[in-house]
C-alpha cells in the first residue's frame, strides 16, 4: 500500500535512476504551480481579488489540487506500460488493460473515493460533513476545480461509465487505491490545506471560479510542462518522506522556471516620456499620444479604441497606454495581434527593442514572433529557444507532458502567449476561444497580458464575432485591451464596446461621438469618447480619377512613366495582376522596371520581390531608383510595406480598402510632384445599376466583394466628395458606405447585399457553434461535447479550404529536390498557399517519385502535410519567378 512503489516517470537517460516515483514527480508539478502562483504576481493577485480568497490561501488550495492532477497513474493499467529495472514496484496485473489515458482514470478515482477520503479525514476536511444539500454543491465545486488538473493534457475529462475495478488493481502486494489515499493525505498535511469550507458549498462561489477556471487550467499544463522536464528534475526512485523531498522540488522547479524564463515577471517601469524611448528631446507626441500621455488609467479592466489616419502615431499611443498598464498593475505582458503574417513580421521589427523600455534593464523582457513562417524572419530566430530531449510516449494515445513541452518549446506560436512580449497574428489569440488541445494555455498567457489589436477593422463577420468574444472574456479575466484602427464603421466601435462591457457584467452603453479621429475609453461604470486633433503633415487631399476600362488604365500607367513617375497598379485578384503585368511588360520602354506581386508567388521569391519593392520604392529609395518604376500588385502591397508612389491605379474596392491603399500614394515627403491622385478603375456611374454591373467591367473583383452594394457606394460617395480628405471626412466616407445607408442602395443589387447580409448571419452563427461556451468554465459538457481530436476549426471562415504546395524540381542527374534548395529553410521557401480548387488544377507527382518524396519529408519537418508539384512535369500548369504560378501556359515570352 505504499505510494512509493508507484513510477511516474520512467525513461531515464544513462546514469540516471532508472524511474521516477510517482509521488516525487506529482510535487515536481506542483513545486512549479507554486513558484508560478507567487501572491505577489499580479494574475495571483487578480483571481484572489475576483475569488474573495487571500493569495495564500487560493494557492495552497490550487497547488494541493495540483498536486493530485497524476491520480490517475496509481491505476496498475497504467503501471503496466513500464517495468523499470532494479527498483520493486507494484507488479503488473495482466487482466488489466490500459485503454484509458491516466487523467481520465484520475477523475476515475477521484469521483469513486473523494467522499470515503472526506469522511476519513484524508482531505482534512474540517469539522462534520456537510449536509446532503451542501454535499452537493462541495461535490459539483470540486468537481470544477479538479477539471483544470486532471484535464491537464489540454483537454477536460470526464470518469462517464468506467469501472474502477477495470483499471485500479487490489492484490495481496497493494492496493492502487489505498496508496493514492496515503499519498493525498500526506501531500495535504504538507501543504497545510485550509479548506474554504465557505465558499466551496456556494453556488456562486463555484460559478466565479468557472470564469476563471480556463486560467487555472492553463497554469495546470504549463506547471505540469515544465514540472516534467527530466533535464530539470532529477529521477528520483529512492524513497524519502515528501517534506523531505518538498524543499528538493521547489529548487528544481526555480532552476526550471529560470531557464525557462518565467522566474519573475519583468518589472515595469512608470512612462517617461518619448524622449526617454528613442533619446531624442526634440520628439513632440501627437495629439493621440498626448491624450494617451495624460488620460487617467482606471480601477479595473480597461478598453481603450484609438482611431487616427495612417500616420498619426497609433502604435506608439498604444505602447504609451501599455506601459502605463502595465506600470499600473493592469498586467504582467503585452501581446500584439495583427491580421497577417505580413503585418507580424512589420510590427515586430518596429518595436525593435522598444519593449525593453516597458521593464527595468534587469528584467530583460523576451519578445517572441508568433506564425506559421517565423523562422524566416532571422530577427525572430535569434530568440528561438533549443529543443529537449525526449521522454516515453506512453500508450492509450498518451503523449508525455516532456514530449508536448519539448514541442511547446520549439513551436513559437503556442510559447509567443507566453513570452513577456508576444507579437503574432491574431489567429493565435482567436484559438484560445476554439476548442484546440491546450487552447486554455492560450487564455492562461493572454490573461497576464494586455492584448493590442492593430488593424481591428480588417477582420471578416466570423472573425469579428470570434474576437467580441475574445473581448468579453479578456475583461472577465481581468485584462486590459488596446484596439487600433484607421478606418472602424460606428457600428464596429460600439459592437466592441459593448462586448467588453459584457464581460464585465454590464448592460451596453450608446456611443454618441461621431469626430474623427477619436479616442474610447470603456471600463467599470467608465465610458469616455474624446476628439482629437490631428498633426497638419498627415491631413491629406487625394484627388480621385475614374477610368472605364482596363486599357485606359495601362495608358494611365504609361503616361506616369513618361512623366518619370513610379506607379503602383494594385488589382483584386491575382490573375487581373498577372494580365496587367503582361500588357504594361509590352509597352515599357525598360521591363526591368516593372515588378509583379501577388501570393501565388514561393516564399523565395516572394521574399525576394518585397525586397525589391522596399529597395526600388521605400523610403530611402532614390529618384533615380523610382523614376519610371512599375508595381502591379494585389493587396498584399497594401497590407504592410512601407512603400510610396508617385501615382496610384486601383481597382474599385469598398472605401475602406481605398482608403488603406491610398496610404502608399506619396506617403513620403518628396519633391516635386504633382498633387497626389487615385485612379479607380470602376463600371461607368449608373443610378440604377443591374446586378451585373461590376461584373461587366470587373469579373474577378466581383467574385471577391459578392456585396456589390459597398462597391456601388464607395463609388457613390467617392463621386459625390471628389476626393478623399482625411482626417476631415474619414467619418462620412466610412459611414456612407457601412452606415445606415440601405435605403440608398439600388434595387439592382438589393439581392446580392441582403445573400451577404445572409451570409454574415450565417458566418456569426458559425463562430458562436465552433467556439466554446467560456462561460461554463473548463469543463467537459457529454451532452455538447465539443472536445473531438477530429474536428478542423479555423479562426477564419473560407470558402475552401487551403494548401501549401511545395515546389519540387529534378538535378541534372534526375534526383528530386527543393526549388529553393541550398536557401536556408528551403523547405519552407519552396512553399506557395493555394485554395484546394487551385491545387487540384497541378499534375500529380509522377510515378517513381514517391520514395523520394517521402525522403524529402523524412529531411525536412516543414513538408509535412504539404503537397509535392513537380513543376518541370506539369504540362497544364507554370511558375516563373516573376510570373509566380499560373494556371495555363506561359502568359506572355516578354524578357522581363
Amino acid at each position: 500500500m505504499s505510494y512509493y512503489l508507484y513510477w511516474g516517470k520512467a525513461k531515464p537517460r544513462d546514469g540516471d535512476d532508472s524511474c521516477h516515483l510517482l509521488p516525487f514527480h506529482s510535487l515536481d508539478v506542483a513545486a512549479v504551480g507554486w513558484l508560478l502562483f507567487k501572491p505577489g504576481r499580479p494574475l495571483a493577485q487578480r483571481l484572489s481579488t475576483y475569488l474573495d480568497l487571500s493569495p495564500d490561501a487560493l494557492r495552497r488550495l490550487l497547488v494541493f489540487l495540483l498536486g493530485l492532477h497524476d491520480l490517475g497513474k496509481f491505476a496498475r493499467a497504467f503501471q503496466g506500460v513500464a517495468r523499470p529495472e532494479d527498483i520493486p514496484l507494484v507488479p503488473p496485473i495482466e487482466r488489466l488493460a490500459y485503454t484509458e489515458r491516466h487523467d481520465r482514470l484520475g477523475a476515475l478515482l477521484w469521483q469513486a473515493r473523494w467522499i470515503e477520503w472526506l469522511r476519513d479525514g484524508t482531505l482534512q476536511w474540517p469539522g462534520d460533513m456537510p449536509p446532503r444539500r451542501e454535499r452537493l454543491q462541495l461535490s459539483e465545486t470540486l468537481r470544477a476545480l479538479l477539471a483544470p488538473m486532471f484535464g491537464h493534457h489540454g483537454q477536460p475529462v470526464e470518469p462517464g461509465r468506467l469501472e474502477l475495478t477495470e483499471f485500479f488493481g487490489d492484490d495481496d502486494i497493494a492496493s492502487d487505491s489505498e496508496a493514492a489515499r496515503r499519498f493525498v493525505a500526506d501531500w495535504a498535511d504538507l501543504i497545510e490545506l485550509d479548506w474554504p469550507v465557505d465558499k466551496l458549498v456556494s453556488k456562486e462561489w463555484r460559478e466565479a471560479f468557472l470564469t476563471v477556471s480556463w486560467t487555472v487550467a492553463g497554469w495546470a499544463i504549463l506547471s505540469d510542462w515544465l514540472g516534467s522536464n527530466r533535464d530539470r528534475f532529477a529521477y528520483c526512485q529512492a524513497a524519502m518522506p515528501l517534506a523531505e523531498y518538498w524543499p528538493k522540488a521547489l529548487r528544481y522547479a526555480e532552476r526550471a522556471l529560470e531557464e525557462a524564463g518565467f522566474a519573475q515577471p519583468p518589472e515595469p517601469v512608470p512612462y517617461a516620456g518619448l524622449a526617454d524611448w528613442f533619446g531624442d528631446q526634440s520628439v513632440t507626441p501627437t495629439p493621440l499620444q498626448k491624450e494617451a500621455e495624460s488620460l487617467s488609467i482606471g480601477e479595473g479592466p480597461q478598453l481603450f479604441i484609438l482611431e487616427d489616419v495612417t500616420g498619426a502615431g497609433k502604435t506608439e499611443a498604444a505602447c504609451i497606454l501599455a506601459q502605463r498598464l502595465l506600470a499600473a498593475g493592469h498586467g504582467e505582458g503585452l501581446y500584439f495581434a495583427l491580421p497577417t503574417m505580413a503585418t507580424s513580421n512589420a510590427m515586430y521589427e518596429r518595436l525593435g527593442h522598444l519593449h525593453r523600455r516597458f521593464y527595468t534593464e534587469a528584467s530583460r523582457p523576451s519578445c517572441v514572433l508568433a506564425h506559421g513562417a517565423r523562422e524566416l524572419n532571422d530577427t525572430y530566430m535569434q530568440a528561438v529557444a533549443a529543443e529537449q530531449p525526449e521522454d516515453r510516449d506512453y500508450a492509450a494515445d498518451d503523449m508525455t507532458a516532456t514530449t508536448r513541452c519539448n514541442r511547446w518549446l520549439a513551436d513559437s506560436r503556442k510559447k509567443s502567449l507566453l513570452a513577456d512580449v508576444g507579437v503574432g497574428t491574431v489567429d493565435q489569440a482567436l484559438m484560445g476561444l476554439l476548442p484546440f488541445r491546450h487552447q486554455s494555455l492560450r487564455l492562461y498567457g493572454l490573461a497576464r497580458k494586455v492584448l493590442v489589436v492593430d488593424e481591428v477593422h480588417a477582420y471578416d463577420h466570423y472573425m469579428q464575432t470570434l474576437l467580441n468574444q475574445l473581448l468579453a472574456h479578456h475583461a472577465r479575466q481581468g485584462g486590459s485591451a488596446i484596439l487600433l484602427t484607421a478606418t472602424m464603421p460606428r457600428a464596429m466601435r460600439e459592437s466592441l464596446a459593448a462586448a467588453w462591457r459584457e464581460g464585465l457584467g454590464q448592460a451596453p452603453a450608446a456611443l454618441q461621438e461621431e469626430d474623427f479621429p477619436l479616442l474610447t475609453q470603456v471600463g467599470h461604470d467608465l465610458k469616455r469618447e474624446v476628439p482629437l486633433a490631428s498633426r497638419p503633415e498627415v491631413s491629406r487631399e487625394i484627388g480621385i480619377d475614374w477610368l472605364a476600362t482596363e486599357e485606359q488604365a495601362v495608358d494611365t500607367v504609361m503616361a506616369a512613366i513618361e512623366a518619370g513617375e513610379c506607379v503602383a497598379w494594385v488589382r483584386n485578384t491575382v490573375d487581373d495582376a498577372i494580365r496587367a503585368y503582361e500588357q504594361v511588360c509590352r509597352r515599357h520602354p525598360d521591363p526591368e522596371r516593372c515588378l509583379l506581386f501577388h501570393s501565388r508567388f514561393a516564399m523565395v521569391d516572394r521574399q525576394r520581390i518585397e525586397s525589391d519593392v522596399i529597395e526600388r520604392l521605400g523610403k530611402t529609395s532614390t529618384p533615380d531608383q523610382r523614376r519610371g518604376q512599375v508595381l502591379i500588385s494585389t493587396q498584399v502591397f497594401q497590407e504592410s510595406l512601407d512603400c510610396d508612389v508617385d501615382h496610384m491605379v486601383s481597382d474599385l474596392a469598398p472605401i475602406d480598402l481605398l482608403i488603406q491603399r491610398a496610404g502608399r500614394l506619396q506617403r513620403h515627403v518628396r519633391s516635386p510632384r504633382r498633387a497626389p491622385v487615385l485612379s479607380v478603375l470602376a463600371p461607368e456611374w449608373s443610378d440604377e445599376p443591374d446586378a451585373q454591373w461590376l461584373k461587366r467591367t470587373l469579373p474577378g473583383t466581383q467574385a471577391v466583394y459578392r456585396d456589390t452594394s459597398l462597391l456601388w457606394l464607395t463609388q457613390r460617395v467617392l463621386r459625390e466628395l471628389g476626393a478623399i480628405r482625411m482626417p476631415d471626412q474619414a467619418r462620412t466616407l466610412i459611414e456612407s458606405v457601412y452606415g445606415g445607408v440601405v435605403d440608398l442602395v439600388p434595387d439592382g443589387l438589393q439581392e446580392a447585399r441582403i445573400e451577404q447580409h445572409g451570409m454574415n448571419r450565417v458566418a456569426g452563427a458559425m463562430a458562436n457553434f465552433n467556439a466554446l461556451t467560456l462561460e461554463q468554465g473548463y469543463l467537459r459538457h457529454p451532452e455538447a461535447d465539443q472536445w473531438q481530436e477530429e474536428l478542423e476549426i479555423g479562426t477564419r471562415l473560407v470558402d475552401e479550404p487551403t494548401l501549401n504546395v511545395v515546389l519540387l524540381e529534378r538535378t541534372a542527374e534526375g534526383e528530386l529536390t527543393l526549388w529553393a534548395e541550398g536557401e536556408r529553410h528551403a523547405a519552407m521557401l519552396s512553399q506557395v498557399k493555394l485554395r484546394q480548387g487551385q491545387a487540384e488544377k497541378l499534375a500529380g507527382l509522377p510515378g517513381g517519385y514517391q520514395a523520394q518524396w517521402e525522403a524529402l519529408q523524412e529531411r525536412h519537418k516543414a513538408l509535412r502535410f504539404t503537397q509535392p508539384w513537380l513543376v518541370e512535369a506539369d504540362t497544364t500548369c507554370g511558375y516563373d519567378s516573376h510570373w509566380g504560378l499560373v494556371f495555363s501556359a506561359s502568359p506572355a515570352t516578354t524578357t522581363t
